[in-house]
């Protein structure tokens, strides 16, 4: 009987979960398989019926203006560090990258005051794992953000392709990269398990959907609008002069 209460109350808290980061905007897991086991069952939260496991979200993300270094735009020094947990094949990531990163760039970024980090939490599925190792393959050539761009505009569902290896590697071809070199890397799976262990370390820190912002000290799930984001990183640079 302690079992079952148990597990209703586990199964109800999932619930509301999702019902919250319904309202936000958001993927979440459905679980975890097995104890540090990266999380590939997700359900599709979905805002107003306007995205289906099937559909292309149709992205365009704008030509990036601020400098970049590795997964890292803006400086080094800057007051207020932006990590943003993303999976590629989640499309309000895929949103969040042509309509709140800009945003952020621009007011942010552009002037030192920000920092933002992309941070890999690969929860839908073996192409998200592939499709975050690619980035990394890009990023060994300084592309990391192209390719990022890349991936995002070329979503198409979760797991039916759209991130095969052969695409992958096309995109590489298509943005100039040396095909070769990526290939190999691509190949080796050498960034497979960093990939997944940044993965693990954003479940156990209880980040638990994409896309999640982590600002500062404050965590933001979900796509909130650019306004509600705003006062947030208002209040972290306030608290760092």
């Amino acid at each position: 009987m302690a079992g079952r209460s148990s597990k209703r109350k586990k199964k109800q808290a999932q619930r509301r979960t999702r019902r919250h980061l319904r309202r936000l905007g958001g993927w979440i897991p459905v679980g975890v398989v097995g104890a540090g086991a990266v999380a590939i069952a997700v359900v599709a939260i979905v805002v107003g019926g306007a995205l289906r496991g099937g559909s292309s979200t149709g992205v365009s993300i704008p030509e990036r203006t601020v400098s970049a270094q590795g997964r890292t735009l803006g400086p080094e020094n800057a007051r207020v560090t932006i990590e943003e947990y993303s999976d590629f094949q989640c499309p309000y990531c895929a949103r969040a990258a042509e309509t709140m990163d800009p945003k952020i760039e621009q007011e942010y970024v552009a002037d030192g005051r920000v920092k933002l980090v992309f941070r890999h939490h690969a929860l839908i599925g073996q192409e998200s794992i592939w499709a975050a190792e690619a980035s990394e393959c890009a990023n060994e050539q300084g592309k990391f953000w192209d390719y990022h761009d890349k991936l995002f505009e070329n979503q198409h569902g979760e797991n039916q392709g759209a991130f095969s290896t052969d695409n992958l590697k096309r995109f590489a071809q298509e943005l100039g990269l040396d095909t070769q070199a990526f290939n190999l890397c691509l190949d080796s799976r050498k960034y497979e398990d960093l990939v997944k262990a940044e993965t693990e370390d954003a479940l156990k820190n209880g980040i638990q959907s994409t896309p999640t912002f982590v600002v500062g000290e404050q965590t933001v799930p979900g796509l909130p609008s650019y306004d509600s984001l705003k006062k947030v990183i208002e209040g972290e640079l306030r608290k760092n002069p």
